[in-house]
């Protein structure tokens, strides 16, 4: 059958000369992003030969990580994986937006749900516009983080999850649990470390192992982190540097033993520090926190000593140096990038676990559109596509750059002053004319995963300035009054974090068909694709 024969539904596929049968599929690393990507391959195509290549020695950075919502999706319907079980052996933490201790407001909540793109019931006026004198809360999702509690409670005492929220993962437990899952899966895993490669015209032939074995295959995923063994090192694919966009460069973190008394916040704190921000990772057993900074504007020890000033509690920090950016293409040849090996970017929107699972699902699709097949438009298709999500997340971490006033320091007035907004730049043209209102350009954002909550959650958040004006009635006043403490009233019943864990990770969690967890459809097109709304 040639390149442009029909198959059996009458489409064109896709197997002819220029495309490569897989008859084995290798992966490279064994963290979050190798271990992800097998998974994936294990569960949807099980007739596809896989091999884990990883090595022990290599361990675990072992740090906290914030998600986005659709990685939850990815885990619990792409993967199928038990939520009982995950919340009992991962012990995540609930995470329903991003706690902004930014630009000049005392604070401001970034959630996973519409929070002012929407109507004030009983008015057509977007709850954005009623946010430009208060921005504590103006959906369930932003009272419960201003209120520090996880969930609702439902009539029979059982927590009310919001279906929109992600989790606080701490590194090895998670890294463990998708081992263990691979291993009952059946997953051949060879633990070893790799000293080179063999090539030919289709890229990467075999690996090199340290005992001297040979590990061929006809696709590799390159999940080696910031080694970038396989794209990298061994391909040479252009790396396109955004530090001219993206500042910082630098990342001291650290953490400390929780007491019980402590406050679980739902949420993950980003705060302005004097040459970056520092973030806070909610776990139940322990406090994580980093300081992301600009080595131009401040020295690894000056941000040490500012770092410990803010975190007392904090022992022992490490430092780690990194170039963000993204590989020009992230499938080439018979090689696929993911995680760190294809690209970095600061974590201040979480989005290095959504990513991985993005890509994913990318290559699962890729592999079954083909019967199995590789070829060089799946290649570029892919490349593009992951290169826009990179050059939209750099974007959108332009924008809480360029309006946060929060400090008077030379890192963050070079940043107001010089930051480049990219395709953000005309959102935010938009905005200073219309304010809230840009339903106008929604259909433009429909490829953006941030979607059109997600940049006024920036914008209103910043106080960036706009010109329309709304005079409210006294009837919209009191409306947005009335909306407002309904909310707050709903918090004296709702659940702390503690006790809605405590209720996740019993014996009969998920039980209840209606419950999370027990109604996913793991058929959906859309499910594990990179949202953040």
């Amino acid at each position: 059958m040639d390149s442009n024969s029909p198959n059996t539904n009458g489409a064109p596929v896709l197997n002819g000369s220029s495309s490569r049968k897989v008859n084995r599929v290798v992966v490279l690393g064994g963290g979050s992003a190798g271990f992800l990507v097998a998974l994936a391959i294990k569960k949807h195509l099980p007739d596809t030969p896989l091999v884990v290549v990883r090595s022990t020695k290599m361990g675990v950075i072992g740090v906290g990580e914030g998600t986005i919502w659709s990685v939850v999706n990815f885990l619990h319907r792409f993967l199928g994986l038990d939520p009982a079980r995950f919340h009992r052996d991962v012990r995540p933490t609930l995470k329903l937006g991003i706690h902004y201790l930014w630009g000049s407001r005392p604070f401001f909540n970034y959630t996973f749900a519409p929070q002012l793109s929407q109507p004030l019931e009983k008015t057509n006026i977007l709850r954005g516009y009623f946010c430009d004198e208060e921005c504590d809360y103006a959906d369930i999702a932003s009272a419960l983080m201003t209120f520090d509690k996880a969930c609702l409670r439902l009539p029979n005492g059982q927590p009310q999850i919001l279906p929109n929220h992600a989790y606080h993962l701490e590194n090895r437990r998670f890294v463990g649990f998708l081992e263990s899952i691979s291993d009952e899966w059946g997953i051949e895993k060879i633990d070893d470390l790799v000293n080179g490669v063999e090539q030919d015209e289709s890229g990467i032939k075999a690996l090199l192992l340290e005992s001297g074995n040979r590990v061929e295959g006809d696709l590799f995923i390159d999940a080696s982190g910031f080694r970038s063994e396989l794209i990298g090192k061994a391909l040479d694919v252009e790396f396109v540097d955004f530090s001219n966009e993206l500042y910082c460069d630098s990342a001291i973190f650290g953490g400390w033993e929780r007491n019980e008394e402590d406050v679980i916040h739902p949420y993950t704190t980003a705060e302005t520090m004097d040459a970056g921000w520092s973030w806070r990772i909610e776990h139940d057993e322990v406090v994580n926190r980093g300081y992301v900074f600009c080595s131009k504007y401040i020295s690894d020890e000056d941000a040490d000593a500012e770092f410990r000033r803010k975190n007392p509690h904090v022992e022992m920090t490490k430092c780690i140096k990194f170039r963000p950016g993204v590989r020009r293409k992230t499938w080439h040849k018979n090689v696929i990038a993911v995680g760190n090996s294809a690209g970095f970017v600061e974590p201040l929107e979480a989005t290095a676990i959504g990513m991985i699972c993005d890509s994913a699902v990318n290559i699962v699709r890729a592999l079954a559109a083909n019967e199995g097949h590789i070829h060089p438009v799946q290649a570029e298709a892919y490349s593009r596509i992951q290169f826009e999500n990179w050059e939209i997340i750099r974007d959108f971490l332009a924008l809480h750059y360029k309006f946060n006033d929060r400090l008077d320091t030379p890192f963050w007035n070079a940043a107001q002053e010089e930051t480049p907004l990219g395709r953000t730049e005309k959102i935010v043209d938009y905005y200073r004319v219309t304010g809230p209102d840009m339903s106008l350009i929604g259909a433009d954002l429909k490829r953006d995963f941030f979607d059109l909550e997600g940049y006024l959650s920036m914008l209103v958040g910043q106080k960036v300035p706009y010109e329309r004006k709304i005079e409210f009635s006294l009837q919209e006043r009191n409306q947005w009054k009335v909306y407002k403490n309904r909310l707050r009233d709903s918090m004296y019943s709702a659940m702390d974090m503690r006790e809605c864990l405590t209720h996740l990770r019993g014996e009969n969690a998920f039980a209840n068909p209606n419950k999370e967890g027990a109604t996913i459809d793991i058929n959906s097109p859309h499910v594990g694709e990179l949202q953040w709304h």
